[in-house]
């Protein structure tokens, strides 16, 4: 099965002619299905851009933080789970060794610098987050690691099922410290805290060390950064991203294209 991987394509953004250009793109890839890392759209038309894609190939994957913009978490994933193509209400068998699941993740104030200045549109954008942009830093962090705590949760739920050999894990923020690349680098301190979900990471990291036989591949985005990281030795973390400079908003790419064992 050939798999086409793409990730915070921010499709609110583009024009007509830039939507021709990117879906050309994915074609010239072959995909049988297409794995999406979130940051699709935005509420009012990530379903709607699903269904733009899902035109070319079936679909699977996770939402974003923006995916969430001018709604809840709630109601967005109340929208969209009958739809079919959201990895959080069921596993999918791609092959006979190849088994796909993902949660959306979320930046869950347990690392990097947490008296952190950074401050997101989230905290004004999605109801649950409304007024954590005024708030301290305890409250904030709170907050945050309770959604943390959720998706990790989600998770360790999905792998309780699951029996394979390779499993691909999709999700928006980076699991782990290292996985958060910008510019060519590691996001700095003061990012960190929003771009690492490390609830998840901690349920990755247990279950790739008690379960030597699976190879797990990760892919994530969030941070317009790309890297990789090993962060077991069976567990790999492929962060999706531009490379340094390159315009992100509004230039949607293909992150990489492959067969799927």
């Amino acid at each position: 099965m050939r798999v086409a991987w793409v990730t915070d394509v921010h499709l609110n953004f583009c024009d007509v002619e830039r939507m021709k250009v990117f879906a050309t793109a994915i074609m010239r890839t072959r995909p049988d299905r297409i794995l999406i890392t979130g940051d699709t759209g935005e509420a009012e038309d990530v379903a709607k851009f699903f269904d733009l894609l899902a035109a070319i190939a079936p679909c699977h994957g996770v939402l974003g933080n923006h995916d969430y913009y001018g709604s809840s978490i709630a109601a967005v994933r109340e929208r969209v789970r009958p739809l079919g193509w959201w990895l959080p209400a069921a596993p999918v068998r791609l092959t006979e060794a190849t088994t796909l699941i993902g949660v959306d993740g979320w930046g869950d104030g347990r690392c990097g610098n947490l008296a952190s200045n950074v401050k997101l549109a989230d905290w004004q954008q999605i109801t649950e987050l409304d007024g954590l942009l005024w708030c301290d830093a305890e409250k904030r962090c709170a907050t945050l690691q309770t959604i943390g705590d959720g998706e990790a949760a989600a998770l360790r739920a999905q792998l309780a099922t699951v029996e394979c050999r390779e499993l691909i894990v999709l999700t928006h923020v980076p699991p782990f410290p290292e996985a958060c690349w910008y510019d060519g680098k590691q996001s700095s301190p003061d990012w960190l805290p929003w771009f690492t979900c490390v609830a998840v990471g901690e349920v990755l990291r247990a279950y790739a060390i008690a379960h030597p036989g699976v190879q797990l591949t990760v892919l994530c985005g969030h941070t317009h950064g790309s890297g990789e990281v090993q962060a077991v030795a069976n567990l790999r973390v492929r962060t999706g991203g531009w490379k340094p400079g390159a315009k992100s908003y509004g230039n949607p790419i293909v992150q990489d294209a492959w067969t799927v064992p």
